[in-house]
């Protein structure tokens, strides 16, 4: 009965979207009244939070009886995963990302005033679009309450025991309100095609920077839980899945700096308006990827390539329709402009072209194989770090010159602050070669490169806070801004390191044995078991031993066995301080006794996510001070 409710109420927000859409064109184009979109926008959100109660509770009632609960779920998953479990799968993934979309239909409909009903409710019809093709794709292909009749199951498969774990329960609504929030200056956009003007620069900067804060923090948080979960103890493996959320990162990174210029300078409008489109392009093209099977991943929610041909069409129409929309518009930049090549215009653009050249080639990178399958008659092809490490370090260092530098640039023409600049950044040059030389006693060619692109962002930060310092304008005006720079180089420095200075071994070890990792003695005290609702697992106590300190610490990872889905999972260990992580891993244990395990040291690994987390708190307080305090 509920599951029957659910999906009426999806085909009522199809229904209603879907007229919303096609009314608001006929009346623009046959130039009739128009009826305000703003309550729909509210009904269509409620629709799809009951439909999405309604399927939680079939999780929390272990209601076997739809297909996609008995593939997702079990008996004994402890209510907590049986929660998060919704959105472990492709069917109640996608319904969380339209009830997200329906929510920032609501919140923009909510803070942003047009003084014409008409010109809101053309940008409203543009989150229709995109969300009225979704809840079609749902319905017709997708449906998470579809019945497994007419015997269902008694037990169900299992939620995947990767998705087990806490992050799993934030990093997918993260990522999503990101995604999903670039729908906003998409709408604007597309309505400023259809001569919407009022304050579109402003409300796409707005917009932007807040959906990026959200899918920076989702795309951190994927990676904190790949690093500790999967039990490799890397932080970014150029996985495709992950490859296809860190374009559209680059993009919107592009986009906010452009709509920037738009708003103060009435320049590179309709490059805002472009960006403002491959944002969801590129949204679309990473959801085929994650979704269709075309591309082998351990992110990839489903095999199925009748689903990912039909996400491939409804990626090619609205991609199709939207440059009809551009192309058809008249947008031109609304003042004529001179400036030079150290102007604060010239900076942002080059800037925005190395992102859009940075995202591109990633983008190639990712789907090269694809291509190279179909033209080699079936052969396969692996586009790796090797690849994205030589293509990309060399872009980050021009990025970094133009973010460090370019921040202390002035409109249309410069003054040449270069003296305090390079005193600055040779200063911190070579703070960083010393506490290098004095923490690791080594400098390699990945951690130069760090340490440069550290502090030509450094300098151009610092220089710049001290500048709006002195005008006493620092926190209202600039330190969103600066925080995020500063997250960057943070996160920089956090890469640097850990890629130039990680140590590991894998070893084979007896209980009682021990072996040494730089100044870490690791030994094999005793084994253990735990037995949990629905899984069990086989304990290593090892005893780590600092040898410069003389401190010892327990780690315990973990070999965990889940019977309900017949799959065996690795739990790391991990002993974290201010320098490095000390990082234990199982691989199995040996007819003998012995145990293959794989230790590690990852030096300074939490910068990485910690300069995510500043980006994400420079980009929300930036959002805040300008929508609510102004």
């Amino acid at each position: 009965m509920f599951p029957e409710i659910g999906n009426i109420l999806l085909i009522l927000a199809f229904t209603l979207s879907s007229v919303c859409f096609l009314s608001t064109s006929y009346s623009y184009y046959s130039d009739t009244k128009f009826y305000d979109l703003q309550k729909s926008a509210y009904i269509i959100f409620f629709l799809l939070l009951v439909s999405f109660l309604l399927l939680e509770f079939a999780f929390l009632t272990d209601d076997f009886s739809v297909l996609y609960v008995a593939n997702n779920s079990n008996p004994n998953l402890p209510d907590y995963y049986k929660f998060s479990a919704l959105w472990g799968g492709h069917e109640g993934s996608l319904l969380l990302f339209v009830l997200i979309l329906s929510f920032w239909m609501i919140a923009f409909s909510f803070m942003n005033n047009y003084s014409k009903i008409k010109d809101k409710n053309i940008v409203l019809s543009f989150f229709h679009l995109i969300l009225s093709c979704l809840l079609g794709f749902i319905i017709f292909s997708s449906n998470p309450f579809e019945r497994l009749l007419p015997i269902p199951s008694l037990s169900g498969t299992d939620l995947n025991p990767l998705l087990q774990d806490f992050a799993f329960t934030i990093h997918p609504p993260m990522l999503y309100l990101g995604y999903a929030g670039l729908v906003v200056p998409f709408s604007i956009a597309l309505g400023r095609c259809l001569n919407v003007k009022e304050g579109w620069t402003s409300k796409i900067r707005n917009w932007t920077v807040f959906s990026w804060s959200f899918l920076t923090l989702g795309i951190a948080l994927g990676s904190w839980w790949a690093y500790y979960e999967l039990g490799w103890g890397g932080w970014w493996f150029w996985d495709p899945v992950e490859n296809s959320s860190l374009v559209p990162w680059l993009l919107a990174t592009a986009l906010f700096h452009s709509a920037i210029v738009s708003n103060s300078r009435k320049i590179f409008n309709n490059w805002t308006i472009l960006l403002s489109i491959l944002c969801i392009v590129g949204c679309f093209i990473g959801m085929f990827l994650v979704r269709s099977g075309i591309l082998t991943s351990v992110h990839s929610f489903a095999l199925d390539p009748e689903r990912g041909l039909i996400l491939l069409l409804l990626t090619f129409g609205i991609t199709l329709y939207s440059f009809y929309v551009f192309f058809k518009s008249d947008v031109n930049d609304e003042n004529t402009i001179n400036y030079s090549l150290i102007s604060k215009e010239y900076f942002l653009l080059i800037n925005n072209l190395f992102l859009v050249i940075l995202a591109a080639i990633i983008l190639f990178g990712t789907i090269y194989p694809i291509f190279y399958e179909i033209f080699s008659d079936g052969k396969n092809i692996s586009v790796g770090a090797p690849y994205f490490n030589l293509v990309t370090v060399p872009i980050a260092f021009f990025l970094a010159f133009f973010q460090g530098y370019g921040v202390l640039t002035k409109w249309q023409e410069s003054p040449l602050e270069l003296k305090p600049f390079l005193i600055i950044l040779l200063s911190l040059f070579g703070l960083s070669i010393f506490f290098s030389y004095l923490i690791f006693n080594d400098l390699s060619l990945f951690n130069l490169a760090g340490i440069i692109m550290l502090s030509l962002i450094l300098a151009g930060v610092f220089l710049s806070a001290f500048r709006n310092f002195n005008k006493g304008k620092l926190f209202f005006n600039s330190f969103g801004m600066n925080l995020a720079h500063f997250g960057i180089a943070v996160t920089i420095l956090g890469i640097g390191v850990v890629s130039s200075h990680s140590d590991s071994k894998e070893v084979i070890l007896d209980i009682g044995e021990s072996v040494k990792l730089n100044n870490y003695e690791f030994t094999l005290l005793e084994e253990d078991t735990r037995k949990e609702s629905n899984f069990f697992s086989q304990i290593a106590h090892f005893e780590v031993e600092n040898l410069a300190s003389g401190k010892t610490f327990n780690l315990k990872p973990e070999k965990a066995f889940y019977p309900a889905s017949k799959s065996v999972m690795t739990e790391s260990a991990i002993s974290i301080n201010f320098k490095e992580d000390v990082y234990i891993s199982l691989s199995e244990r040996l007819d003998t006794g012995e145990w293959i395990a794989k230790i590690q040291t990852k030096p300074f690994i939490r910068f990485i996510w910690l300069g995510a987390l500043l980006m994400t708190l420079g980009g929300v307080f930036a959002f805040t001070r300008r929508v609510f305090i102004r």
